[in-house]
This record gives C-alpha cells, sequence and structure tokens, in this order.
C-alpha cells in the first residue's frame, strides 16, 4: 500500500469508527497530543481526555453517516469534501456540508482533524424541526455541561464568532478572477505541497478552476474547486475582514 492510500485509509477510520460507536478505536486513530477543532472557531481539545469528552458530548449520542464526494491528499494533508448526515433522534435527521481537513502526524496517526462547516446554519436547521428539536437540544445542554464544563460549553459557543457572508463573497471573487487569469492581488497563494507566491507566478496552476461549495468557520473560508475530472479545495484566511492568505489543497 503507498503513502497516499495509507493516509486515506487512515482518516477512513474515523467514520468507520463512527458508524460503530466504538470510542476507544477512534481515539486511537489519533498521536497522543493530537487536536480536533469541531467546528473551526470554537475551542479545540487536546489529547486523550479532551478528545474522549468530546466523543462522549458530540458523536456517542447520534448515528453519523459520511456521505464524501472527494478526497484530496496534499502532502501530510487530506482533504475531504463530504456531507455528513446526523441522525439525532428518530425524528430529526440534519444534513451539514463539511471540509475535513486532516493534518497527519504520519500514514497512520492523525495530528489535527480540523471540521469546516457553519454552526449558525446547524442550529437553525435543527430549530426548524420546531418540537422535535427541543429534546435534542435539551440533551446535547446537558451533555456538553456534564462532559466540558462552562468553559467547554462557553468554547463551544465560540464557534458562531466567524467569517460571514461579506467574507465568502470576498473569497469567492478572489478564486473566481485568480482563476480566470485577471487578479492583480498581491496575497499569496500556496498551492498544494510546495508552490508558494503571488497569484501572478501562479496563473497556469490558478487557470481554470471552477468554485463550488463555500463554507466560513472561524476566520476561514472553504471552498470546493473542481476543473474537469480534477478536484481541489481552497482556504482563505481572514484578518479583520481581508484575505491574508490563500491555500490550495491539490493533490500532490
Amino acid at each position: 500500500m503507498g503513502l497516499r492510500e495509507q493516509m486515506l485509509a487512515t482518516v477512513e477510520g474515523s467514520p468507520a469508527a463512527v458508524a460503530a460507536h466504538d470510542r476507544q478505536r477512534w481515539l486511537s486513530l489519533f498521536a497522543p497530543d493530537a487536536i480536533v477543532n469541531d467546528p473551526v472557531g470554537s475551542s479545540p481539545h487536546r489529547g486523550d481526555e479532551q478528545l474522549s469528552r468530546f466523543y462522549d458530548t458530540f458523536i456517542a449520542p447520534n448515528t453519523i453517516v459520511f456521505h464524501p464526494a472527494h478526497d484530496i491528499v496534499c502532502g501530510d494533508t487530506v482533504i475531504r469534501d463530504l456531507t455528513l448526515e446526523i441522525r439525532m433522534s428518530d425524528a430529526v435527521t440534519l444534513t451539514v456540508p463539511v471540509h475535513l481537513r486532516y493534518e497527519m502526524a504520519s500514514a497512520d496517526l492523525i495530528a489535527g482533524l480540523f471540521a469546516h462547516w457553519e454552526l449558525p446554519t446547524m442550529v437553525r436547521q435543527l430549530l426548524a424541526e420546531g418540537l422535535d428539536a427541543l429534546p435534542i437540544s435539551t440533551r446535547l445542554a446537558g451533555a456538553l455541561l456534564q462532559n466540558q464544563r462552562l468553559g467547554g460549553a462557553a468554547g463551544f459557543a465560540r464557534g458562531f464568532v466567524r467569517a460571514g457572508a461579506a467574507e465568502k463573497r470576498r473569497t469567492l471573487a478572489f478564486l473566481d478572477a485568480a482563476c480566470a487569469e485577471r487578479s492583480g492581488s498581491d496575497v499569496r497563494v500556496e498551492y498544494g505541497a510546495g508552490r508558494v507566491g503571488p497569484v501572478a507566478d501562479l496563473r497556469d496552476e490558478l487557470d481554470g478552476w471552477q468554485t463550488g461549495k463555500c463554507l466560513a468557520a472561524g476566520r476561514y473560508v472553504t471552498v470546493s474547486l473542481t476543473r474537469g475530472e480534477e478536484h481541489a479545495v481552497a482556504m482563505a484566511t481572514f484578518e479583520r475582514r481581508q484575505i491574508v492568505a490563500m491555500k490550495v489543497y491539490v493533490a500532490s
């Protein structure tokens, strides 16, 4: 098995363990000091004890099915472009668009899992379920307080603070211009596992990509890209509403 296949097998172990409700198997995928930041923008969880509490709060009570569209191995990172189907009760199932970013410590250990999805959008979807959402909301609040105390609950709520519609529009405009070879931006772009430079120096690499799914989490906006049979995910980093960095994850 090649390195790419080993890395993919490792990250695919996560949905398998989640489906089996096997906490120990899920934890075994992570390095001892690994980070889980889910959603990006909330307070991260680090190490076995905190990851165990994360599992008990957000994974154990639910039935979660991963519906992957595309997987990208870019250097030491695996990006999964997918949709999560989360059955929270017999009456409530949520559909959550996600970009999952796995930073690998090695081919068989995850150093960091960063889940780019929109917490406010998910909450609105849950509240739209009306009375069926009430016991779920009560259960989640109780699990947060029991497993992570007030500090953990407050840390989770930080996920509501994120880039918004304006940053998403700015990211899409940047990418549309760059991919059409008409951008004059001096923002440095990291393309794949090695190329770094201003947009003007990466014209050939950026040419022709089409933008798709766009998500805002924390200070990042992530966008699905397609070009014929190729797939990529772009991640814009924002400071004070301005793009300060752009990373395009494309197969190495």
